[in-house]
């Protein structure tokens, strides 16, 4: 059954007024569209008589009008059907545009917004190569200035030797200097991680936390629907942390002062 205000819409749609569709539907006690559409058809606006005055009222006599016949009954009820189903047409068709921009915009503003999350996501990995780079770099320069080390001790023992046999002094040039290299004490370890459906989390450990913490923060932070047991690698180097890793912390395991673990099957 049509609800109250679903009734005078359709009154509405037909081309009557608020007003005269509520007055209608009062008149025949709520009867329905088609006993409503009667009394309003019968009774054509500004012809309705005053009832609930409680002075009389001297009411300027008018022709009487005839009565509608059946065919034009018919005819005025089909007239009003078809401004009916006009009027439905057009607000339907209204309603299918706006669905369509809506859906265009919503489209447009996911488009931007998976742009702007791969934008940054290109930064991070930027920078987190750059910082790996580096590193490598400080390693490399410590290795060659300890092989320079190791090869001036080789000379400086050869002419040694050589001056033992011919019975001199020898004279042994001092070492190069090496400015002695301090290893880093990082405070911190940034931690980017891959899930297995392609979600990316980040997160700042303290970098003598153990493995078991990154562990923990992927089980509150997995979707739901994930219930796989969680295993951590690294691709680069390649490595698989085992059940004994994960109680040691990450400056052990070279994840600080960053670096990207990615959750394995």
């Amino acid at each position: 059954m049509p609800t109250v205000e679903e009734t005078i819409n359709t009154l509405k749609d037909m081309g009557f007024s608020e007003e005269r569709a509520k007055k209608a539907l009062n008149k025949t006690g709520w009867a329905g569209v088609e006993a409503a559409m009667e009394w309003l058809l019968s009774h054509p606006e500004g012809e309705e008589e005053e009832e609930d005055d409680d002075e009389p009222m001297v009411v300027e006599q008018q022709p009487e009008r005839a009565p509608l016949t059946a065919e034009e009954k018919e005819a005025k009820l089909k007239e009003l059907e078809e401004r009916r189903v006009q009027k439905r047409l057009e607000r339907e068709e209204r309603e299918k545009e706006e669905a369509k921009e809506k859906e265009k915009k919503r489209m447009e503003d996911g488009k931007a917004m998976s742009k702007l999350r791969q934008e940054l996501n290109d930064q991070e990995i930027k920078k987190l190569a750059e910082e790996r780079r580096r590193e490598k770099q400080e390693a490399a320069d410590a290795k060659r200035k300890v092989l320079e080390q190791i090869e001036a001790d080789k000379r400086a023992r050869q002419m040694e030797r050589e001056a033992a046999k011919k019975g001199s002094t020898p004279v042994v040039p001092a070492p190069a200097p090496v400015a002695p290299t301090a290893k880093k004490n990082y405070d911190e370890a940034k931690i980017q991680i891959r899930l297995i459906d392609g979600t990316k989390l980040e997160h700042v450990f303290k970098s003598k936390e153990s493995l078991s913490a990154v562990r923990l923060f992927v089980e509150m932070n997995r979707p739901p629907t994930d219930k796989s047991d969680v295993k951590l690698m690294t691709s680069f180097p390649r490595k698989v942390f085992t059940d004994e890793d994960l109680e040691k912390p990450l400056e052990i395991l070279g994840l600080a002062p960053s670096a990207v673990i990615i959750q394995s099957k």
